[in-house]
């Protein structure tokens, strides 16, 4: 586990006991992707999920109060080992997440670059910690934990 940020990109990583294929398919199978995005507690509605170059991901984010989020994102690039995406309304912010194999296991480096540096030091402090649930999620789903 790392986390790190410069003047607009938060950058966490975490190596998981699992195989690039299957990373790729936690981020490309809607019904696997809705159970671990956002942090812990949440639960997400999606309402248009097309995971190719110029295909939009439009869902709504609940979170465990009962207030509801919605996000829209365009994917700029989906391949075995790296997907790119544009989150479009705010926190306007690119997503690059790229599935490094490391032996029998796999590397997650998650970058989220983010419009302004405004914006990252209203966020920063939200997000870093917000992926690591994330990625607890995500080790779930994959029948890590």
């Amino acid at each position: 586990m790392e986390n790190n940020a410069n003047d607009r990109t938060v950058t966490s990583i975490r190596l998981f006991d699992t195989t690039a294929e299957k990373m790729f398919d936690a981020w490309t199978d809607p019904e696997k992707l809705a159970k671990w995005w956002g942090p812990k507690g949440f639960s997400n509605t999606f309402h248009e999920f097309n995971p190719v170059p110029g295909g939009n991901w439009k869902f709504t984010m609940h979170s465990p109060n009962g207030a509801d989020y919605p996000n829209e994102s365009v994917f700029v690039e989906v391949g075995p080992n790296r997907i790119i995406l544009n989150h479009v309304n705010a926190p306007i912010f690119k997503l690059t997440a790229t599935f490094e194999p490391v032996d029998n296991q796999t590397s997650l480096i998650f970058e989220q670059e983010f419009e302004t540096t405004d914006l990252f030091e209203k966020v920063k402090h939200i997000c870093i910690p917000a992926n690591e649930e994330n990625f607890d999620r995500l080790e779930a789903v994959l029948g890590l934990r």
